[in-house]
């Protein structure tokens, strides 16, 4: 389950502040860094031009000593007569003078004639010293005497050639170091080569190296250790065999401890920030929650069909006033809506008559008043030739004209109309005391068969009519509407009749039927015997031999009862079975004739069919894919069906035939001469074979009228390229008669009854032995 609203705003808004928080602390964290650094490379540069400043002064110094020495006269002379007192004189005196530290005196060899340090200690050989100091003429060099540092400058003595060095310089101590720490801020250290320490303002331990040392000196802040010094060395003018440098150390203490309070103080604020936002998110998100809230409860009652619910805020918003009218209006359109489905879902679109779901709850209530009621089905026949004639839509007014000549019928009789599907109604009209049950419907057949206007056009239309009694014939709705619906199927299988009163009994017949189509399905699924083929020989009258047979399926059901084929062929074919069945008998018959060609018996099969087996699509596939698996040449299947079947739906047959001609079936129209095929259209039809209905054969040789039909039609026939089969044939007299008028084929009882297959095999044997 989602977290609450309310959870949400206090949480977005304190995630802001500590973000905006963060956000600041990182910054300030980053800006800081960057400006402490460039304060201290800052600082470390000022400390760099200070010390400069102090060593260009120390060095003016130095040269000016160095040359008001080198020129004094009496010097000169003290020099170049080597006079020893006079010199060490000179020279102690003018170091004292300029508070020099060191003042040498060097021939031009490098041996040292006088020094104002009786007891410093020198290197016997001056003359690298010299060398090295001469390359920095009237400029200062740190040097190394005597393991101490000092800042000196060489000047020539000349009288007038050289004859002399000069050397004054100034002490690199501790004292210096801290003098520059106090002038820069920063400690500072003198470090010669092999980074021995010369000279430092810091109190280091004995022996111990400085740059380790300085890398030693951590702080710890934020459970992290930061280095305490930062450090930059320079390097001095020196002699190159003695490198001095200058390393400056920056104490960053004081600058982490100014940093570290404002960083506390920038957390303190963004947690009290964080508090208030809290607590200001929380009053925000009550405010905003709580209609929410309401709304939520608003729309629960809504979803039970409440749509009088509203939310009750003392200080509502605009928004939240602006959601609760769109609730009203959702709910307003919801109750629109709902009325309408509901209307829709127990009524009729097209007529407003109630639908069969909706008659069904309504009957219930309605037969429970105790009062007589006569329930009628109507059914408009020929509905579908002016659905095909003129038009959907003329049929579509035909059906909402009837529904309105309905109404007004029924309204005297206190009844219910209902629309049951396609062209059929229901119709439930109250008993009246001074009419019967045959008059009331008269006189309601008697208005409904009144002419109509539809669309401009006068229609005459007749209906189907179906009537159950009520109590006397049902008392539920569901056995009372199924028996008024039988009712009506018995009104439209009976031609003119357009009434049917239901007979007791008829629903059990019914429920048989509904049975037996059940058992049809399961049989055709399982394939388990139940249904099987039968085959009747068929005659060739010129070569007396059996070369053909009709193929008729039968049925013998589980209990062992038999069902006759003219009754479920007829089921299948109102259940929609008959395709399913028909592909069931071109798959046996196939695979039986395959059979035959196996055992070296060449016999043609006539297989029958329908119109919905002829309309079907894939009916014509179907046969082509049985041959190609049973590998049959098609002139061996000849596909029957009846000038009914033609006329049913004759564009689609001829087609259907014309392809089946194409492949190589032989067509054979069955029941000739029963019909109504004409002789115009008998031409139209693609066709191999007549087929002379056996009302003609059965007394062939007993009425004369027969005789003449049936010579004329075989003379027909043959004029028309077409062989001539009779069927029906009883008698010898009859076979005679057929073979003196030239009949191509013939079949019947007389030659033998329908065989299974293996029947048949042994009966061609017999018939071929006896000649």
């Amino acid at each position: 389950m989602g977290t609450s609203f309310k959870n949400r705003i206090i949480a977005l808004c304190v995630g802001l502040v500590l973000l905006t928080a963060v956000a600041s602390l990182a910054s300030f964290w980053w800006s800081t860094s960057q400006f402490n650094e460039r304060k201290v490379q800052q600082d470390i540069q000022t400390a760099q031009n200070v010390y400069q400043q102090y060593l260009s002064a120390k060095e003016r110094l130095l040269v000016t000593a160095a040359t008001v020495l080198t020129q004094d006269f009496g010097f000169k002379q003290a020099v170049a007569t080597r006079d020893a007192p006079t010199i060490e004189s000179v020279l102690f005196n003018h170091s004292q003078r300029i508070d020099a530290d060191l003042m040498l005196l060097l021939d031009v060899r490098g041996q040292l004639i006088s020094a104002n340090q009786a007891e410093i200690e020198l290197a016997e050989d001056l003359r690298p010293l010299l060398r090295e100091l001469l390359n920095h003429t009237e400029q200062s060099a740190f040097v190394s005497l005597d393991k101490q540092l000092y800042q000196a400058i060489i000047l020539p003595v000349k009288a007038p050639r050289t004859i002399a060095f000069a050397i004054v310089g100034f002490a690199v101590d501790k004292e210096v170091a801290g003098q520059l720490r106090e002038l820069t801020g920063m400690e500072m250290s003198f470090i010669g080569h092999g980074e021995q320490i010369k000279a430092s303002s810091l109190r280091l331990p004995e022996s111990h190296d400085l740059f380790a040392y300085l890398h030693e000196q951590k702080i710890t802040r934020w459970l992290s250790e930061f280095p305490v010094y930062i450090n930059a060395e320079v390097a001095l003018p020196a002699l190159s065999s003695s490198p001095v440098s200058l390393v400056l150390s920056a104490d960053m203490t004081k600058d982490y401890q100014a940093f570290d309070q404002l960083v506390l103080s920038i957390i303190l604020s963004s947690c009290l920030t964080m508090l208030f936002g809290f607590v200001a998110s929380g009053f925000l998100a009550r405010n905003l929650a709580t209609p929410l809230q309401q709304l939520t409860v608003m729309a629960r009652r809504f979803a039970l069909g409440d749509y009088e619910a509203t939310v009750h805020e003392s200080r509502p918003t605009k928004e939240i006033c602006q959601l609760v009218d769109a609730f009203h209006e959702m709910g307003d359109d919801i109750q629109a809506r709902e009325k309408q489905i509901r209307y829709q879902a127990s009524h009729d679109g097209l007529t407003r008559f109630y639908n069969r779901a909706a008659a069904m709850e309504k009957l219930t209530r309605l037969l429970q008043d105790g009062r007589v009621y006569y329930l009628l089905v109507v059914d408009i026949k020929g509905l579908r030739h002016i659905n095909d004639k003129l038009g959907p839509r003329v049929g579509d007014s035909c059906i909402q004209a009837v529904a309105q000549r309905i109404e007004q019928i029924g309204a005297s009789f206190e009844g219910l109309n209902a629309r049951l599907g396609g062209d059929e109604f229901l119709t439930v009209l109250a008993a009246k005391e001074d009419s019967s049950m045959e008059g009331c419907v008269s006189g309601f057949l008697s208005a409904l068969n009144q002419p109509y206007q539809v669309q401009k056009l006068e229609i005459n239309l007749r209906f189907s009519v179906g009537v159950v009694h009520y109590p006397e014939q049902a008392d539920d709705p569901e056995d009372l509407v199924r028996r008024a619906l039988i009712a009506a199927d018995n009104a439209a299988q009976q031609g003119n009749n357009s009434v049917y009163f239901y007979q007791t009994g008829e629903d059990e017949a019914y429920l048989e039927r509904l049975l037996i189509i059940d058992e049809l399905k399961a049989a055709l699924q399982s394939d388990d015997g139940q249904l099987f083929m039968t085959y009747q020989p068929k005659l060739n009258m010129h070569s007396q031999q059996v070369d053909k047979v009709e193929s008729l399926i039968r049925w013998q059901r589980r209990s062992g009862e038999w069902v006759s084929p003219e009754f479920f062929i007829d089921l299948a074919e109102q259940s929609g079975l008959i395709v399913e069945l028909t592909q069931w008998v071109l798959k046996t018959v196939v695979a039986q004739v395959a059979n035959w060609v196996e055992q070296g018996i060449t016999m043609k099969a006539a297989i029958n069919v329908s119109a919905q087996d002829i309309a079907d699509p894939d009916f014509v596939p179907h046969l082509e894919a049985m041959l190609d698996r049973y590998q049959i040449s098609p002139s061996l299947i000849t596909i029957e069906l009846t000038e009914r079947d033609m006329i049913e739906n004759e564009e689609k047959g001829i087609a259907a035939l014309k392809v089946l001609k194409e492949i190589g079936v032989h067509i054979s129209l069955d029941d000739y001469g029963v019909g109504q095929t004409s002789l115009g259209r008998l031409k139209m039809l693609p066709i191999d074979e007549l087929k002379l209905d056996k009302v003609f054969i059965l007394k062939l040789a007993e009425t004369h009228q027969d005789q003449c039909i049936v010579r004329s039609t075989i003379s027909l026939g043959h004029q028309l390229g077409f062989s001539v089969v009779a069927e029906g044939v009883e008698d010898k007299a009859s076979l005679e008669l057929l073979k003196e008028m030239g009949c191509d084929y013939a079949q019947g009882y007389y030659l033998s009854k329908p065989l299974k297959a293996e029947l048949l095999t042994q009966w061609l044997g017999q018939y071929h032995e006896a000649g």
